[in-house]
């Protein structure tokens, strides 16, 4: 993927001329005002055959652009803020220039300062996750225009169509999307419309039952910010009611973020549980060892480098189970990452479910995954957690938005009390479970 910067008087001028200049699909990124004009960031498609001398002579000549922006007077006339567009090449020509000279392990260097070495790792991971991102949103609008002209015949009932203009505003992606606005086009009322969504996504949610790591060696991976460390605190407290507090140990594994060892030493020693460090392999073989008679140990790795991470873990435990964390609103391509990952995944656990305004991500990639769901996170304490989560319960949580967010027809006062009753339904179940 490439990026091009367009300069024109006013936005229209400047759409125009993305249009002339590389087709009516051309994606625009990002629109700003600079020194009285607008520019238009735009992503083009690398053509496949090009050669890897064109692409470094691409990333040279953006390199020359930046540095000649950088030695500029000081009283020059510069932009208020770096463009998003100057911050995408020199994260790309970063990562190049990494890796030409770092060893192929891509581990940081001992003379690196870690933190620095990890906050870099994680650029990078941003950089191709940006990436990631811009290419489903164009593989949505390609679906999109393909599936116009059948959405646009689809004969709805009166009661349904607020039902799916809010399927049409949702974000949902466009495979779901079509497969729900087929699943209501036969019905007349709203209340049968909803019972059939609800029916065709527990059908295609259908998967076998996981139960949560209760035994043996474990380890939990998945993004950053997702909320691991916090989920095996809720493991570890769910296994310490069933085995005792000298029965559980947590170990956490090169994460150097700034007072992640402290969360976990709090974290632990608020169940009386024994928590350890291991900032290398070698250490983490010893510590498997010693506890090597406990009922469960339980391994938290960092957002960054995950799959070398749990490649480490493997090589040292190949019994280990894989447990990924991911938020109940994550991306698409966050979860396409865990796919592509190439790690077997025993379950998947998903924490932040009362944060969660859209979950229809999460559906669809369940619906083309059969990874189970073993628990789930509905809150910021420790006792916030759903032992055995349901798919039921994210399709429950999934509708009761989706009604929330449809348009009122004016001529049903019961609406609100209809959706008020949904989202009640849906605490009284997680509660209950």
């Amino acid at each position: 993927m490439q990026l091009k910067r367009i300069l024109a008087r006013d936005t229209r001028t400047a759409t125009d001329k993305a249009i002339a200049l590389y087709g009516s699909d051309v994606l625009i990124i990002s629109n700003h005002l600079v020194n009285g004009q607008t520019e238009l960031v735009v992503a083009l498609d690398l053509p496949e055959t090009e050669s890897a001398a064109t692409a470094s002579a691409v990333r040279t000549v953006s390199l020359l652009d930046v540095t000649s922006q950088k030695s500029a007077p000081a009283d020059a006339t510069k932009p208020e803020s770096v463009t998003f567009r100057d911050t995408l090449i020199q994260a790309e020509w970063k990562a190049s220039a990494a890796a030409q000279t770092e060893p192929k392990s891509n581990l940081p260097t001992s003379e690196a300062n870690p933190q620095d070495a990890r906050d870099y790792l994680r650029g990078r991971e941003i950089v191709d996750l940006v990436r990631d991102e811009l290419a489903l949103i164009r593989r949505e609008f390609r679906l999109n225009q393909q599936t116009t002209g059948w959405q646009s015949g689809l004969t709805l009932a009166p009661g349904v169509q607020p039902l799916a203009r809010a399927l049409s505003e949702a974000s949902i992606p466009q495979e779901l999307r079509a497969l729900l606005l087929d699943t209501i086009k036969d019905h007349a009322t709203p209340e049968h419309a909803l019972l059939a969504l609800k029916a065709q996504l527990t059908h295609a949610l259908e998967r076998p039952a996981v139960t949560l790591p209760t035994d043996g060696v474990h380890l939990l991976a998945g993004p950053s910010g997702a909320g691991k460390t916090l989920m095996i605190a809720r493991l570890a407290r769910h296994a310490e009611t069933l085995h005792g507090a000298h029965q559980v140990a947590v170990i956490s594994y090169q994460d150097i973020r700034a007072g992640a060892w402290s969360q976990t030493q709090m974290l632990a020693s608020q169940l009386g549980i024994d928590s350890f460090r291991a900032g290398d392999a070698g250490t983490l073989a010893l510590l498997l060892n010693e506890l090597s008679q406990r009922k469960l140990v339980l391994i938290d790795t960092p957002g960054v480098q995950m799959n070398d991470r749990v490649a480490e873990v493997l090589l040292i435990q190949a019994n280990c189970g894989c447990h990924a964390v991911v938020p109940a609103d994550a991306s698409s391509a966050t979860l396409a990452k865990l796919i592509s990952s190439g790690i077997s995944w025993h379950s998947l656990l998903v924490s932040k479910v009362d944060e969660s305004s859209q979950p229809w991500p999460l559906l669809h990639f369940l619906s083309n995954n059969l990874v189970g769901l073993s628990g789930a996170s509905d809150g910021v304490r420790g006792n916030d957690f759903i032992q055995a989560f349901p798919v039921q319960q994210l399709v429950a949580l999934g509708l009761a938005q989706l009604q929330a967010t449809s348009p009122k027809p004016a001529d049903k006062m019961a609406d609100g009390l209809v959706e008020r009753r949904a989202l009640r339904q849906f605490h009284l179940n997680a509660v209950s479970v």
